[in-house]
């Protein structure tokens, strides 16, 4: 008997799971968008604890919109809706004017995309005047709206949750489901439940507040919200290293940067983050002439000044890492993790050559600010090697930049920043600024096509940009004439890396068999460009460009050299300012006369923590405008999930229908019970 009541608990159970499973159709793919705060608001979306749901309602066109708004006898009818709509009609007048008409109704908004060729011409929910928060013009009152179709949307505060479906097949099963029960009134329609609720609340102030209260009360950890972050990494050829005692001259420091970070409205757990045009192409072509200088190491060596490559992360959100960057600079902090360093102050620096919202555009631009402290040498040869390049008059104002902190932090009195980009004195040209349509699709490139070694015009196009600017950096540094000339493959396998599979042959061969198991789960994944938090959100993108950059700037006299593994491990014992290691080699950066089955790397990279100062300072005031204090909300879980909602008449057919089963089973139990005289529950006789 206790086997039968087991049995049929177990049989119950089992098809109650089943028909649960069943009452939902889950959407696992659809892009979500999360809460950030900074010192005094929050920004962005989320729903109710237990999620937000609503009957769906779909909107194709603007006919279809303007029409839905004016059916106020179809609004009245229910209680709460989804507004499913088109991706081209998101923005800030299609938004404000559901949030007017359906005020508390509005529970929530899911977009969709039909198919690739349907994609919004523009799309960019930053601010029209990108990083005006902390731009180096903030006492003027005349702006200049680089990012003219910018939305803005990015930086509201929403009380609802938004959901963005961009798969095509994802697409069409919501399109069928909703046909299939949308068809009129009458019939049982579809709703839909979104949930993303956010643990922070308010502002980064309440938020880091909250958390140190939690870690005073409970062993647990529990974290609400995360400061915006990741990793400056820096690196330069190790043969221009400078010790202690030794001093370093005055403005003998180039920096050469870009960074590596983006933000988009909607994030992905798995799939393409955007960033392309920025930051990718800039990488690529920071890294390309890495490798350009590297490979002509012995000649920059004959030069005084120190060439240092830097990637700043965090800067897509009010400049944090740039702020950090001059935190550490200004307080001695720069380089780390060597006390025998000799350390760069503000006065060492010569200039900062910056590489900021490039695209594949035949024509490029050079932005240089201030004009009293401008080389029109360099400018000058800059145009003279490249034509494509034309030089933008210093009265105009920079365009959204990390050069901005710079001068901003030095009173433009230090030194001169000059930033190469596709933006000329009045507009961003990247049409998809800070969005998740700045992917490959973009630029031209077709991923399913794109092979690891595969040539194409954007890769030409990197080509043509890097060997006239290493051209000009040598006969500017150096005096001398030289036409310089990287292989086509290696721009190339950079290329495919970065826009496709992190996990290739090229960060396989210059990091050791350990360090490249790392990136095997991350196979046929593109680099992520996103905003990253410190510590939890330390993205492949960093150790990456740290290996990748400090191979190609590695000491190239060791290439000729046949160590083993154990002689290179016992060379690091005996140096502390440059790394070593041995790795299988990236033969395309190899002289071919040297073909060992491993190579000692010595080079020199560093990296640091790229959170603003305002998380770095004891009892700083998040309040504080002074820094930036940006921070993301922590969550649980994202899902989105398509139901049926029956009719009125269902559902009096429903609920009748079970009262009368219950009262029978009653009736039933009671004549079993009466006629029988046996209970489940008396003990077995045996």
């Amino acid at each position: 008997m206790r086997f039968l009541i087991l049995l049929i608990f177990f049989i119950c159970y089992s098809e109650s799971k089943r028909i649960i499973d069943q009452m939902y159709i889950s959407f696992d793919r659809a892009r979500y968008c999360v809460r950030r705060l900074n010192g005094t608001h929050e920004i962005g979306c989320q729903s109710g604890i237990g999620g937000n749901s609503g009957r769906m309602h779909m909107i194709d066109t603007n006919e279809e919109f303007n029409s839905y708004l004016s059916n106020s006898q179809f609004i009245d009818k229910f209680n709460s809706f989804i507004i499913v709509l088109n991706v081209n009609l998101f923005d800030s007048n299609h938004v404000d004017q559901l949030m007017t008409h359906l005020d508390k109704k509005l529970n929530g908004l899911l977009l969709y995309l039909k198919s690739n060729s349907s994609r919004p011409t523009d799309f960019s929910h930053d601010d029209q005047c990108p990083n005006h928060r902390q731009t180096y013009y903030l006492n003027q009152t005349q702006t200049i709206n680089w990012n003219s179709k910018g939305t803005g949307l990015f930086f509201r505060s929403f009380p609802f949750p938004i959901m963005f479906i961009d798969e095509f097949d994802d697409y069409q099963r919501l399109i069928q489901f909703y046909r299939q029960f949308n068809s009129s009134q009458s019939t049982p329609a579809c709703g839909l439940e979104l949930k993303a609720f956010q643990n922070a609340a308010h502002s980064t102030r309440t938020c880091m507040r909250r958390n140190d209260i939690t870690h005073s009360l409970i062993d647990l950890q529990e974290q609400y919200c995360d400061p915006i972050g990741g990793l400056n990494i820096y690196s330069k050829l190790s043969q221009s290293l400078i010790s202690k005692p030794n001093q370093r001259p005055l403005r003998s420091v180039v920096l050469i940067v870009t960074s590596t970070d983006s933000f988009q409205m909607f994030l992905k757990t798995k799939g393409s983050t955007g960033g392309v045009q920025q930051p990718a192409i800039g990488l690529l072509t920071f890294l390309s002439l890495a490798h350009l200088i590297g490979q002509e190491q012995d000649e920059f060596r004959q030069q005084n000044k120190e060439i240092i490559f830097l990637t700043l992360d965090g800067d897509a959100l009010d400049y944090s890492a740039s702020y950090k960057f001059m935190f550490d600079l200004i307080n001695k902090y720069f380089p780390s993790g060597n006390v025998n360093e000799q350390r760069i102050l503000i006065e060492h620096i010569h200039s900062i050559i910056e590489f900021q919202s490039l695209t594949k555009t035949n024509q490029l631009y050079l932005h240089s600010q201030p004009s009293q402290l401008i080389n029109q040498t360099f400018i000058d040869l800059v145009n003279r090697y490249n034509p494509m390049i034309r030089s933008i008059s210093s009265d105009t104002p920079l365009l959204p930049a990390s050069s901005q902190i710079f001068l901003r932090q030095t009173s433009s009195a230090s030194f001169p920043v000059y930033v190469l980009t596709s933006t000329d004195d009045k507009q961003i040209a990247n049409h998809y600024y800070h969005s998740m349509f700045d992917d490959s699709t973009s630029v031209g490139i077709d991923l399913e096509k794109l092979e690891y070694n595969s040539t194409t015009e954007f890769s030409q196009w990197i080509k043509r940009v890097v060997e006239p600017f290493g051209q000009t950096l040598l006969e500017t540094f150096t005096g001398k004439q030289k036409s310089l000339s990287i292989k086509q493959e290696i721009i190339n396998n950079l290329v495919y890396c970065i826009l496709k599979n992190l996990n290739c042959p090229l960060i396989q061969n210059v990091t050791t068999t350990s360090v490249g198991r790392t990136f095997q789960s991350f196979d046929q994944t593109p680099m992520p460009f996103t905003v990253n938090t410190y510590p939890i959100g330390l993205t492949p993108t960093f150790p990456f460009v740290q290996y990748v950059l400090s191979y190609f700037l590695r000491d190239r006299s060791f290439d000729s050299k046949n160590f083993t593994e154990s002689s290179c491990k016992e060379l690091a014992t005996n140096e502390s300012l440059t790394s070593f290691s041995y790795v299988g080699g990236y033969l395309p950066s190899i002289d071919g006369q040297y073909p060992y089955s491993g190579y000692c790397i010595r080079s020199y990279v560093r990296s640091i923590s790229s959170t603003s100062p305002a998380f770095k300072i004891q009892n700083y005031d998040l309040t504080d405008s002074t820094y930036p204090s940006w921070t993301e909300s922590r969550w649980t879980t994202i899902s989105l999930r398509l139901f049926v909602i029956p009719t009125r008449k269902h559902e009096l057919l429903t609920f009748f229908t079970g009262l009368t089963l219950f009262l029978i089973s009653f009736i039933v139990l009671f004549l079993l019970r009466y006629y029988t005289q046996i209970s489940l529950f008396q003990p077995s006789s045996s």
